[in-house]
């Protein structure tokens, strides 16, 4: 597990290489929160990162509302018009993001998790939430066992799934820090998650951390190459949730595979002790 400065694309490609992933297939699980500034995997970042893996290359992400580009209140009621309109959201936050480009790059395609579950092409559940209780005990969101596309699952026991996550730390303490563990959040398919936010967002994190943690080699990488993501009620910029301030060519970036070493490291860079956290204790019983 390590913290490192990197100040130039070719030391970010260098450090990427030396984490010897050398043959494929490698999933990447991006963020792709929301079109905000800052709040994305960068396609800049991702072609560095791309650059220094072999082929092939498959990005991973879910369907999100934070990609939609109407209103909720404004969508329609039906399943398959709300299905449609996040669809349009996907589309145009991959036109719009310049993500086609790299969807277009030789050897490097893109599975949305929420379209898997849609389709009912996932692993079996029953399979999956076994290999969980086995290592890491049993689910609290039992349906999280239903999720993981079969492709990816299949593909087992020789691909490497690398967790590509932001770098987007809360100015005050009390906020919300969206590392490692978090980013696997998006894999949750409901692309509104609304009711893991209000029945346990700590546990429900925990459960699809477990549930992909059970099943393949992770190797954990959260980046704040272009930018640093920090929460302030005064920020610059604003996205849906709040505001926040960019950290602008900071240049950091920090990998491993044991991902609570990882969380606390990242907020010990920052002044910040996160081991009274919830979800740091309940990581901290079994990764």
């Amino acid at each position: 597990m390590t913290i490192e400065r990197v100040g130039s694309r070719e030391k970010l490609v260098s450090v990427l290489r030396g984490l010897g992933i050398t043959k494929g297939p490698v999933w990447i699980k991006v963020n792709w929160t929301s079109p905000h500034i800052g709040m994305y995997t960068s396609p800049a970042v991702l072609e560095d990162v791309l650059s220094a893996l072999p082929r092939p290359v498959v990005l991973l992400e879910g369907h999100s509302v934070g990609r939609l580009q109407v209103k909720i209140a404004d969508l329609p009621e039906d399943e398959e018009g709300i299905r449609g309109a996040v669809r349009d959201g996907d589309r145009a936050f991959l036109e719009d993001t310049g993500m086609q480009r790299i969807l277009a790059m030789p050897g490097v395609g893109y599975v949305n998790a929420t379209e898997s579950v849609w389709a009912g092409d996932v692993a079996p559940a029953g399979d999956v939430a076994t290999g969980v209780e086995s290592r890491f005990g049993p689910l609290v969101f039992e349906e999280l066992a239903a999720v993981i596309p079969r492709s990816l699952y299949d593909a087992r026991p020789d691909v490497t799934l690398i967790n590509l996550a932001r770098m987007k730390v809360p100015k005050e303490d009390d906020g919300d820090w969206s590392l490692a563990l978090k980013n696997m959040f998006g894999l949750i398919p409901d692309p509104y998650r609304i009711r893991y936010h209000r029945e346990g967002l700590a546990e429900a994190i925990f459960d699809i951390n477990r549930v992909y943690r059970s099943a393949f080699d992770v190797v954990d990488i959260v980046e704040g190459f272009e930018s640093v993501v920090v929460y302030s009620g005064n920020g610059e910029h604003k996205a849906p949730w709040g505001r926040y301030d960019l950290e602008e060519n900071a240049g950091l970036l920090a990998f491993g595979r044991e991902p609570v070493a990882l969380e606390l490291e990242i907020a010990r860079h920052f002044g910040r002790d996160l081991r009274e956290r919830r979800l740091i204790q309940l990581a901290t019983e079994v990764f």
